[in-house]
């Protein structure tokens, strides 16, 4: 028997939409500031002498600062609540932002990085938190789809715009104006947004305000978590190429000038601006219908699948502008399940939803990092860029089949 799933409320003051809003000016934010160091690392390993395994282990400093606070930044979102932990996370990696344009050496670059991945480990899981008490099921994986719709705009809007400010003033000077965007989004969140939807807001409320106590034996013990935390941590392995090494690989690999290879290494991240709220909408379409195993684990297959097909052909061909649009395809198949994740961590975790987030990100986390270390190691010591991206097919092949183990009905507290 397929299991009912709620209906959005029939009367709604549609705050929830602007909460959603913010959500994808976050992701935006978020992921400007995390890909510019992609598109200036070139720039950075002429400055700092750094050679491909150098800047991969910088790619990687960011991945463990970031891994290592995910399940403690959900869990303190989940008690203190997103208004005032979302507003706390963005002004810190803005801060570490701006630090970047200090670094003198491998080791000040490393130590930076370290702390602005650390400090934007919360942000998923306080997202996470706050559309478990704004969004009704039915609409939760499109909405996380528009959060993460930004991040890929912030990946899009990063080549062109990091590198014309990059070629006009310098990386230092750049990292240091993209600090700032980060503050207002803090004070627009925290002078605007409530976490109770019942004070002051809308009759809009999913959950209590107060969290419930997680049972880590009955969390650990569930099957269906380990399915879920193995899918993304494929998903965070092949997703991580794409922000660290692919303007490199369209330079390097394609020999296309820095200002064009800007301009398409933009592709997945236009791809995915459309493709993960795309994807949250046909989840949320087939949750209303079939129930919330259909509606989630059919998009994750499809997504993933077609992700590892399309990979395979950008390898091949010759042309670099088909290369780049079929690695880029390849991508943004993926970011159709991208908000079908998050959705399934609020639909197990509930009050604990970023708890559940954050343990989720951690796994892709290690993923980022196993990617980060892995591409630069294996381009450094084979000088092909061929191997490297096929190892993020057989990831994403490998999550698609990880969907079957995935059950989002039962919830994990």
């Amino acid at each position: 028997m397929i299991p009912a799933v709620a209906a959005p409320p029939k009367h709604t003051s549609g705050v929830r939409h602007a909460v959603v809003a913010l959500g994808f000016c976050l992701g935006l934010v978020l992921f400007l500031d995390r890909a510019a160091l992609s598109v200036m690392a070139p720039s950075i390993r002429r400055d700092l002498h750094l050679g491909p395994a150098a800047m991969g282990a910088v790619f990687t400093a960011f991945v463990w600062g970031y891994a290592l606070l995910n399940l403690p930044a959900g869990a303190l979102c989940d008690r203190y609540g997103a208004r005032r932990m979302l507003t706390a996370i963005v002004l810190l990696w803005s801060a570490f932002t701006a630090l970047t344009a200090a670094a003198w050496d491998l080791i000040s670059l490393l130590g930076i990085r370290f702390l602005f991945g650390a400090a934007e480990s919360g942000a998923t899981p306080g997202v996470s938190q706050s559309y478990a008490r704004w969004i009704p099921v039915v609409e939760r994986a499109r909405a996380q789809g528009f959060y993460l719709a930004g991040m890929s705009a912030g990946v899009a809007l990063a080549p062109p715009l990091v590198t014309a400010a990059m070629m006009r003033w310098g990386w230092r000077v750049t990292f240091q104006a993209l600090g700032a965007a980060g503050v207002v989004w803090a004070a627009a969140w925290f002078l605007w947004y409530r976490d109770d939807p019942q004070i002051g807001r809308a009759p809009e409320r999913e959950l209590p305000a107060a969290a419930v106590r997680v049972d880590w034996r009955k969390v650990l013990a569930t099957p269906g978590l380990w399915a879920l935390l193995l899918m993304y941590f494929t998903y965070g392995y092949t997703g991580y190429i794409y922000i660290t090494w692919f303007p490199s690989y369209l330079i390097e690999g394609r020999h296309l000038a820095p200002g064009l290879a800007g301009t398409l290494a933009a592709a997945p991240g236009v791809f995915g601006l459309f493709a993960k709220p795309f994807g949250g909408w046909i989840s949320d379409r087939l949750t209303a219908r079939f129930g919330l195993r259909a509606g989630r684990c059919s998009v994750g297959m499809i997504g993933f699948g077609l992700a590892a097909v399309a990979v395979i052909p950008g390898l091949l061909v010759s042309n670099p502008y088909w290369a780049a649009m079929l690695l880029a395809t390849g991508d943004g198949a993926a970011a159709l399940a991208h908000g079908v994740c998050l959705a399934v961590c609020i639909d197990t975790g509930m009050e604990r939803a970023g708890t559940i987030s954050g343990m989720m990100l951690t796994a892709g986390s290690l993923g980022n990092a196993a990617s980060a270390l892995a591409f630069g190691t294996f381009l450094e010591f084979t000088g092909s860029w061929t191997a490297p991206f096929l190892l993020g097919v057989a990831a994403n092949a490998a999550g698609a089949l990880l969907w079957l183990k995935i059950h989002p009905e039962r919830p994990f507290v």
